[in-house]
């Protein structure tokens, strides 16, 4: 398990070890919110889509697509501030890098593949 620095009260782990066979990421993380059962389990994919051996689970863009909306949701109300215009600005920012990659990868053939582009 390896610890991740967050600025929330919680904590946050990588549970699994990271696999140089699928990119050298982890792949099943661990949010800490209470006490010790109070855990928030997030699996990401895990090989190719659609293989039995894969382990299914969310993409990174999943994630930033709901913190964008959340973000958003701030915005158009109450909580509209400048840290969380410019957190808004770089999600959208990192998901347009993502949906360039994701382009590159259908372009190349090896999107669902744990292949190099």
């Amino acid at each position: 398990m390896n610890a991740i620095p967050t600025n929330s009260p919680t904590n946050v782990a990588a549970i699994d070890e990271r696999d140089p066979k699928a990119g050298n990421a982890s792949h099943v993380y661990g949010i800490q919110y209470g006490g010790p059962s109070d855990v928030v389990r997030i699996q990401f994919q895990h090989g190719p889509r659609g293989e039995a051996s894969s382990t299914p689970g969310v993409f990174d863009d999943d994630l930033a697509a709901i913190l964008e909306d959340r973000l958003a949701g701030f915005q158009s109300g109450p909580y509209a501030c400048s840290e969380n215009a410019a957190a808004l600005e770089s999600i959208r920012a990192y998901r347009a890098a993502l949906g360039e990659r994701v382009a590159r990868r259908i372009a190349n053939g090896v999107l669902g593949a744990n292949a190099n582009h």
